[in-house]
């Protein structure tokens, strides 16, 4: 029989992998996802998302799920030895996106809420226990070559027996992890930023309501390093740093994960240990992200310290980055030139985040008490490790000005805040899902000024158009104030936010929003509709107008 073909093949089964499975089904792409593994990995892995990142749960209908479990916290300390502080972050302040800015969770409660999700669509079918060995790539597709696994006695991980399939995919997102076997295949070299350190990392299960001192950060104790974190409302986390001269099984040992907790003041009436292990956080960043019709994703792509909790985070956004881009391609809408902006916008975002969880893993990495005792100073000083700003978007589908950088608020992550509609007031995107673009003014209807050709150009590629105000005149009252606010801060009447939050541009005034219009097409490669078109159908069935 031929092999079956869908729009997406999905490599691995983890957060980046469901997350990209789930924002294609949700667009109407067919998606196969390939699992070498039977079973989820039921525990935890990463704890902490931001505000960004429950939006993007938001889109998919699970961060109700993850909220209901999560911790919000509202600081992330980090000590010396003595309990002094050092460094603090603010995360208890509310993120543009329309949450706290900062929560920790327990991972597998999502998961389980994206497996839900996928398992009950008909567009998404799993191969689980088959692992992904070839790719031939086609004129119009990849054959992937899968090999059946099994579990052998002995192994750790499963093993490929001669049982074979293919299927074909338009497209393949490998988010296989940081051992990727597709990057492996296809070849593709990593740089190393030269930090590679052992912790062991000690997962447990609360049995009672315990009152921690210190609650969430780093102790940076020269005698041994500590991370101590809630994992939501039921767990907990505790990492050491591995000293000179410990073996991986000597720390892995529950003598030795008891005997650190009791240090801690933890005993076995406190908690429940579910896993023990030395992990190596590294950091590395592949040399290329696309190999034609494969890209990489997530740790596939890119692996960084644990330090600012932007790992997983940083995979999550890349798997929605690339599934609009995807969407508009398969269907037609954009050339697939624009998928080439997918490496272009999300390697240098993530290789500012691994130079941000270096410079602060440099803090609580030190092992030498005079260099510890000279780092204290320094903070009291007020030294602060020469960290890069927080970053956004600094090339690919965005507004450019004169300068050729981005202009205004292009690249940075939009508004999200409570709207009132027909009765009932919710966050923005309860009313308007970003599965596309959105045209904003505070003004009047964003459509107004635009020409027949922008507006059915717009509605295409997936466009509403939303008159935010104060009057019963407009789609959706502005129940804080707050979009009046930012958008009298910035001095502006319209805003067009892309798929994944992120602003493409700002018109100063309405009758600019034309421009800025024409700009977002060219800059998506937008394929115009013509009279030959009209009556066939795109990929999702829906007949095309003429633009």
């Amino acid at each position: 029989m031929p092999a079956r073909t869908f729009d997406i093949v999905v490599v691995g089964r983890g957060p980046v992998g469901l997350a990209a499975a789930a924002f294609a089904e949700q667009l109407g792409m067919s998606v196969a996802i390939v699992e070498k593994h039977r079973d989820l990995y039921a525990l935890p892995r990463a704890g902490h998302v931001d505000h960004e990142i429950v939006r993007l749960f938001q889109s998919v209908g699970v961060a109700s799920a993850m909220l209901e479990d999560s911790y919000p916290t509202t600081e992330y300390v980090w000590v010396n030895a003595d309990g002094e502080t050092i460094m603090e972050f603010d995360w208890g302040s509310k993120g543009i996106s329309g949450y706290n800015s900062d929560y920790m969770q327990f991972q597998p409660v999502f998961e389980n809420a994206l497996i839900e999700r996928v398992a009950g669509s008909s567009l998404v079918e799993q191969f689980l226990g088959w692992e992904a060995q070839t790719f031939d790539e086609q004129p119009d597709a990849a054959v992937v070559g899968l090999a059946k696994t099994i579990m052998v006695p002995g192994q750790i991980r499963p093993v490929a027996t001669d049982e074979k399939q293919t299927i074909r995919a338009r497209y393949v997102i490998a988010a296989d992890g940081a051992n990727s076997g597709v990057r492996a295949k296809l070849g593709v070299e990593r740089d190393d930023f030269g930090f590679n350190e052992k912790w062991l990392v000690v997962d447990a299960r609360k049995k009672r309501e315990i009152s921690f001192d210190f609650d969430c950060g780093q102790i940076c104790d020269p005698k041994r390093p500590i991370t101590v974190l809630p994992l939501g409302k039921r767990h907990r986390r505790w990492e050491w740093a591995m000293l000179p001269g410990e073996s991986v099984a000597e720390l892995e040992s529950p003598e030795m994960a008891w005997k650190l907790l009791a240090e801690q003041n933890i005993t076995p009436d406190d908690v429940e240990i579910i896993r023990r292990l030395v992990y190596t956080f590294e950091a590395r960043h592949a040399r290329g992200w696309r190999r034609g019709r494969i890209f990489l994703a997530g740790d596939a792509a890119h692996t960084m310290p644990p330090f600012m909790g932007q790992g997983m985070c940083s995979g999550l956004r890349d798997a929605k980055n690339l599934a609009w881009k995807l969407d508009l391609v398969l269907r037609g809408v954009a050339h697939p030139s624009l998928l080439d902006t997918y490496e272009g916008e999300r390697s240098p975002h993530t290789r500012d985040w691994t130079l941000i969880s270096l410079e602060a893993g440099k803090v609580p990495c030190t092992l030498d008490p005079v260099q510890a005792r000279l780092r204290d100073e320094r903070f009291r000083c007020g030294w602060k490790p020469p960290m890069p700003n927080f970053p956004k978007l600094d090339d690919g589908v965005l507004s450019f000005g004169p300068n050729g950088k981005p202009a205004g608020l292009a690249g940075t992550l939009s508004l999200q805040a409570k709207i009132a509609k027909n009765g009932s007031a919710e966050l923005f995107d309860q009313f308007f899902p970003s599965t596309g673009f959105i045209v904003i003014s505070t003004k009047a209807n964003p459509a107004t000024g635009l020409s027949g050709r922008q507006t059915k150009a717009l509605q295409r590629i997936g466009t509403h158009f939303v008159h935010v105000g104060s009057d019963a005149g407009a789609d959706a009252i502005d129940v804080d104030g707050a979009y009046a606010a930012y958008f009298a801060e910035h001095g502006i009447e319209a805003i067009i936010h892309r798929p994944d939050f992120y602003v493409f541009g700002a018109a100063a005034r309405l009758t600019d929003l034309p421009g800025l219009v024409d700009e977002l097409l060219q800059r998506l490669d937008y394929i115009e509709v013509t009279n030959a078109d009209v009556g066939k159908k795109n990929r999702t069935g829906q007949q095309d107008a003429v633009a």
